[in-house]
C-alpha cells in the first residue's frame, strides 16, 4: 500500500461503537426472559421500572397540582 494511502470504508472508531450496542442489544433480545428471571438482573429491571415511571408521576402530580388552583 502506498503512503498516506488508506482503505475505503469506515474508520473502526466511528463504527465499533454502533457495533457495541447492536451486539448488546441483540444479545439482550435473545435472553429477554433471563431479565425476567434471573436474581442478579433484579436490581436492573428495577432500576429501569423506576426510571420509566418518573416521567409519568411527575406529570401527574404537577398536573394536578395546576388542576387545584
Amino acid at each position: 500500500m502506498a503512503a498516506g494511502l488508506r482503505k475505503r470504508g469506515q474508520p473502526a472508531s466511528v463504527g465499533q461503537p454502533a457495533g457495541i450496542w447492536k451486539q448488546w442489544l441483540q444479545r439482550a433480545w435473545q435472553e429477554r426472559y433471563l431479565l425476567l428471571r434471573e436474581p442478579r438482573y433484579t436490581l436492573l429491571v428495577a432500576s429501569c421500572l423506576c426510571i420509566a415511571e418518573l416521567p409519568s408521576w411527575v406529570f401527574v402530580h404537577l398536573y394536578g397540582a395546576i388542576l387545584c388552583y
